[in-house]
């Protein structure tokens, strides 16, 4: 019965997305992100993250009009700027929410930026603060959105990619109306198809054969360093990444393409999903000391 609901709220909120008008591409201006203590930097920061929220919860049937960015208002994102200005750099920061579009919550009631707004946000920190380090940083379906910015733009550099557990089911689902909506009215700008982002690379992880591992589970060669947090599971077993992640946490370590670790950590919290992204928790707190300990990789 539970199920029946479920796949009903589900089937109900993809019709209501596929119904929506959202707006052109066109119309998504740069937002510059604002300095760590400031309103606006005054001059170039050295460091910047971009933070991307996840989806409005199980059951939501409003996903994805009703996401919004939690990890500004929860103070995530200042918790991880605020690493480094610990190491003396000066930090900008932005949050957005887990949508192609700009959009305004249901659930929030405020106006929320989307992926696209975040690319557009990315491209103006690269073209007027060129020497800025760029930071991504997202919870849930949120790594989905980071992931996909590093496989549309592969000569963008990031020296951090920050997980916290990731997940890819119902992500598809939830954001296909609007990716066939977009790339009807404006073509694929990107080099690859972004709706497509679970269990689309193919990872050789054994001598006889390869895994199929969803974009949020491949830290890409652009990004440097990856930070990745799971959250504590109910079942304490490895399990092939084929096929989508569960509710509860993500299961599959990260991969680079060649198979390797290459910078990348992995950690396994004692908190639950939600509670990895609170500040003072100990996944945090992990996610703290690393940047602390690793530094900038250039």
């Amino acid at each position: 019965m539970k199920r029946a609901f479920f796949l009903i709220a589900l089937a109900l909120g993809l019709f209501l997305a596929a119904c929506s008008n959202p707006p052109a591409r066109q119309s998504v201006q740069p937002n510059p992100p604002k300095l760590l203590g400031d309103v606006a930097p005054a001059s170039a920061p050295d460091v910047v993250v971009f933070a991307v929220s996840g989806r409005c919860g199980v059951p939501c049937n409003s996903a994805p009009d009703g996401n919004y960015d939690y990890l500004g208002p929860r103070g995530t994102t200042l918790e991880v700027a605020r690493a480094f200005a610990d190491l003396g750099y000066r930090v900008a920061y932005a949050n957005y929410s887990a949508h192609l579009f700009n959009h305004t919550s249901p659930i929030s009631g405020q106006y929320e930026y989307g992926f696209l707004q975040l690319e557009a946000d990315v491209g103006w920190v690269r073209q007027n603060w060129p020497g800025a380090r760029l930071v991504l940083l997202g919870h849930s379906h949120g790594t989905n959105w980071t992931h996909n910015l590093l496989r549309a733009h592969p000569d963008w550099n990031f020296a951090y990619l920050i997980d916290l557990d990731g997940i890819c089911a119902l992500w598809e689902d939830d954001n296909a109306p609007y990716f066939a909506w977009y790339y009807q009215h404006y073509g694929n700008p990107w080099p690859t198809d972004l709706s497509k982002a679970c269990d689309v690379e193919k990872i050789k992880v054994h001598w006889w054969g390869s895994s199929s591992y969803s974009a949020k589970d491949v830290a890409y060669d652009n990004a440097a360093i990856n930070l990745e947090v799971q959250s504590a599971r109910l079942l304490a077993s490895e399990v092939d990444p084929e096929g989508n992640t569960s509710f509860v946490f993500d299961y599959t370590d990260n991969k680079r393409l060649d198979g390797s670790e290459r910078g990348i950590y992995t950690h396994v919290a004692d908190e639950n999903h939600s509670g990895i992204t609170y500040p003072g928790s100990e996944a945090l707190t992990w996610v703290i000391n690393r940047i602390h300990a690793l530094g900038m990789p250039y």
